[in-house]
């Protein structure tokens, strides 16, 4: 799995000066509402990304772009449905993925490891009385999963908001797996792995 590009990515108008610069370029036909000031509008742009990128950066980048609150699903899934047939399968998958209520591409991805897990429907940004916001979180297994990164954890106050969220979700009979940013960018085989014995036990009890 390679990881989201980490360069700035742009669709241009065919004959608009090409910029200089750490860019990735991609050239296509466009309609001429599709374009401002020399630019692809976002509703282009997404569908764009979802039928030239792999699977997993397209995501990011359609559940940013909901996220951001310019465009809608709806919108989305119509572009994809007339976007040329290279990719229009890609695309009309991504979108019916995407999520605009993930908070970062690190939860996209984490996302996305999850929805090819049998049996595992996770749900991003869950509200738990008593717990407070879950990244992801399965209600009917009761597992709740998490994308940590040390920049939220890494003083006394965030450990001990740490221990009672778990504890909390302990109390309610929840499993809580965590998983940082290593293992779900450059380890995707694991966290599956891990996700679906944990399913399977759930299922079972």
């Amino acid at each position: 799995m390679k990881d989201p590009p980490q360069r700035p990515c742009l669709t241009l108008a065919r004959g608009s000066r090409v910029p200089v610069g750490d860019l990735e370029l991609h050239w296509q036909d466009l309609r001429s509402g599709d374009v401002a000031s020399h630019v692809t509008r976002r509703v282009p742009t997404v569908i764009a990304c979802a039928r030239a990128y792999d699977e997993v950066t397209a995501l990011c980048v359609a559940d940013s772009a909901l996220r951001e609150g310019q465009v809608t699903r709806e919108q989305l899934m119509a572009a994809a449905r007339r976007s040329p047939r290279t990719g229009r399968s890609k695309a009309i998958r991504v979108v019916g993925l995407a999520d605009g209520r993930a908070a970062n591409p690190f939860e996209s991805v984490l996302r996305w490891l999850c929805a090819s897990v049998a049996g595992l429907s996770a749900v991003p940004q869950v509200e738990l009385a008593g717990v407070g916001r879950v990244d992801l979180m399965d209600e009917r297994l009761g597992i709740v999963i998490e994308a940590e990164s040390f920049e939220f954890h890494g003083s006394l106050t965030a450990f001990r908001r740490d221990v009672r969220r778990y504890t909390e979700c302990a109390r309610r009979g929840l499993v809580v797996v965590r998983f940082t940013w290593q293992e779900v960018m450059h380890q995707p085989d694991y966290v599956r792995a891990a996700l679906a014995d944990i399913v399977n036990t759930r299922s079972a009890s």
